[in-house]
């Protein structure tokens, strides 16, 4: 096993390589390590803080993470990124020995590369963001539990349990809408056999955590305005507008499980359920829950892709036998393989190279090199092994070009934040808001309104945040935001010293006038 973990070790650390070398803070992601860094430096791990405000919209597992990282690596973009590439390797090898002990060695290989190399993960996963290691959790706890009915393992169910209450941990109730679709194969074929062993520790993890929250540090009810917010009230946001949507919404959840998805199929082939076995029922749970997910999710607006990323892992567990069972076949492609596949992968490699010179300057190399992969592909693939080789290796060429191209260049693009807090952390100082080394003291200043936390975190300093802007400020210094016409409410006792304007939001600094 050690030889096969380090093997694998080795293959997500190169594909994900890239993506690791991204200088900024992408999304959310700044917020996260905001809470976390607020977390390290309090000592308070009950309650998570923006701003030194409590917040309670997420569970605190992903901020205990990000805030240990911190204490031993600091809170650097590679450290912060770190635990969910672990959390990557660790669900992988956890498929590939799942999957080996019942299938065969090339389904646990086929199941730990899809995981691994997946096309989306190779763009999200290496990332300190919230729901790639929700996702890992989800996904790891279905398998167990699947695997665990399946064999009648007391062990694997508990572990699914654990894992389950894990994944409540780091995001909440959202992993049960998965979980729920395994649970109705579960009841289906053995009747919830066995389900203290899940479900106790399923629900006592969380409970472990908010019974002491609520009886000491929050009453239970501000909760039910957070629920209103974050998960049940969301439903509530659904309009026709959003219902038009959902035919782009089920593309779009299809989409995100190619290349592997295609082999999905296998699975749904009407005969089997009269004689359903020990591995199909594992298999079946897996692909349950991810549907379920997609279809809970269908009453839901937004819907943003990341909300699917459980899919993945599930949907790659649940095809990874049929697609070993292809790759085996020692035949030439068929014509569907051949003729369409590789030569709809060859067209449009072909058309984004033709495409290239007719480019602005400024366009990508990656682009060029990705196409040319894409296009070659009809030549270089005869085989059915050699086909879901290609499945494999496609995705991180385009890692190794577009994504690379992008780590790479992103601090150039308007769309990067963190350079513009080192220039406004070196206009901070130049206001009298830093100290003789040039660092920005947190006590002369704080912010009113709503900040981008990436912006903050490359000033070097988090400050003391009044985001509804209900208090009279206190601090020498105020930064506020200001609309697009650069007007903000005037504070009373400061005058307005600077003005920041940067590509999404601008800001303004006020001065006190007079001591408090």
């Amino acid at each position: 096993m050690f030889r096969r973990a380090l093997l694998l070790l080795i293959v997500v650390l190169l594909a994900h390589l890239p993506q690791l070398l991204f200088t900024d803070w992408h999304g959310t992601e700044g917020r996260r390590v905001q809470i976390a860094t607020e977390m390290a430096v309090s000592g308070n791990w009950m309650v998570p803080t923006l701003g030194w405000e409590p917040t309670y919209a997420k569970p605190p597992l992903h901020y205990w993470i990000l805030a240990s990282v911190q204490h031993v690596f600091g809170h650097g973009f590679l450290a912060m990124r770190v635990p969910t590439l672990v959390g990557l390797w660790l669900l992988s090898l956890l498929a590939l020995e799942l999957m080996r002990s019942r299938f065969g060695e090339a389904a646990g290989w086929v199941a730990a590369l899809g995981t691994a190399l997946s096309p989306l993960l190779l763009f999200e996963a290496a990332s300190a963001e919230i729901d790639p290691l929700f996702a890992f959790f989800t996904a790891a706890s279905v398998w167990c539990l699947a695997c665990g009915v399946a064999d009648a393992s007391r062990i694997l169910v508990l572990a699914g349990g654990v894992l389950g209450g894990l994944a409540m941990l780091h995001k909440g109730p959202p992993c049960l809408m998965f979980a729920a679709g395994a649970w109705l194969v579960w009841w289906r074929h053995r009747g919830l056999r066995q389900g203290l062993w899940y479900f106790v520790p399923l629900f006592a993890m969380p409970l472990a955590y908010y019974v002491p929250l609520w009886l000491w540090y929050v009453p239970v009810e501000r909760f039910a305005g957070i629920a209103q917010e974050e998960s049940i009230g969301r439903a509530a946001g659904l309009a026709w507008q959003h219902v038009l949507g959902t035919p782009a919404y089920w593309l779009r959840a299809a989409g995100m499980l190619l290349p592997l998805g295609a082999w999905c199929f296998w699975e749904w082939r009407g005969t089997r359920d009269a004689r359903m076995g020990p591995g199909d029922l594992s298999l079946r749970m897996c692909s349950g829950a991810a549907v379920f997910g997609v279809l809970v999710l269908t009453f839901f607006p937004g819907r943003p892709t990341r909300y699917l990323l459980p899919n993945i892992p599930l949907f790659v567990f649940a095809v990874a036998p049929a697609v070993a069972h292809f790759a085996g076949q020692q035949r030439l492609l068929g014509d569907f393989s051949n003729r369409l596949l590789l030569r709809l992968f060859g067209v449009l490699g072909a058309g984004v190279m033709l495409a290239v010179p007719f480019l602005p300057a400024s366009a990508p190399w990656s682009i060029g090199v990705a196409g040319f992969a894409f296009a070659i592909a009809p030549f270089a693939v005869h085989t059915p092994r050699q086909l879901v080789a290609s499945m494999f290796v496609l995705p991180v060429v385009l890692a190794w070009t577009i994504g690379l191209e992008r780590s790479l260049t992103w601090q150039h693009t308007h769309r990067a934040r963190f350079p513009h807090g080192l220039a406004l952390q070196q206009a901070l100082v130049a206001a009298g808001a830093g100290d003789a080394k040039g660092v920005v003291v947190e006590s002369t200043f704080e912010t009113r309104g709503h900040f981008n936390s990436c912006l903050l975190l490359g000033t070097g300093t988090i400050p003391h945040a009044d985001e509804l802007m209900v208090r009279q400020p206190a601090a020498a210094h105020v930064l506020r935001e200001s609309d697009r016409s650069h007007r903000s409410a005037v504070l009373d006792g400061y005058v307005d010293t600077l003005r920041f304007c940067f590509p999404n939001q601008s800001y303004v600094l006020g001065t006190r006038t007079a001591p408090r």
